[in-house]
């Protein structure tokens, strides 16, 4: 029953991808006539997504590479966020080896857990349960408590130790 469920729900995706590409190709023709009569082109998000499916992932194509290695390539051919269990499905095709002594949810679970956790190369879309690279949105925030990268450390403890020194001389 789980699995005609599945299907269903990668039906219904395929479809909400094709609607997608059919609202950008009616926003590409406005912003094409708005161009034509010399107006600035109102959307820009007019670029179309290809779907990819597991038969165009090789078999090996993640063979022996990192989790957070093989899910960037797979979502950087993909050009958009993913839900996570199609991410799971298509690196098992590619070749990706998973614990072979984990249960199929356990291994699911551990690839969730790994997004969830790599949140400067991962960002999670609540709305529809996917992952996407943070690539993909330049104008969301990092997290936070985002620590400091070594020199930006550097400086900062280095402009509070002259300023201790001002003080005590």
């Amino acid at each position: 029953m789980s699995t005609d469920i599945e299907k269903a729900i990668e039906s219904l995706y395929s479809e909400l991808e094709t609607l997608n590409n059919r609202s950008k190709l009616i926003k590409t023709n406005i912003n094409n006539l708005s161009a034509l009569i010399g107006n600035t082109p109102p959307f820009n998000d007019t670029e179309l997504s290809v779907p990819i499916n597991t038969q165009s992932v090789r078999p090996d194509q993640f063979f022996r590479k990192g989790l957070a290695t093989a899910v960037k390539e797979y979502l950087k051919m993909k050009g958009s966020a993913t839900p996570a269990k199609d991410i799971f499905e298509t690196l098992k095709s590619g070749g990706f080896e998973f614990d072979p002594a984990s249960s199929e949810a356990i291994q699911f679970r551990g690839l969730t857990i790994s997004l969830g956790k790599n949140t400067n190369d991962f960002v999670y879309i609540k709305s529809n349960n996917s992952y996407g690279l943070a690539e993909f949105y330049p104008d969301k925030k990092a997290p936070k408590g985002k620590k400091k990268n070594s020199s930006e450390a550097n400086e900062t403890q280095s402009e509070e130790t002259q300023e201790e020194i001002k003080e005590t001389e």
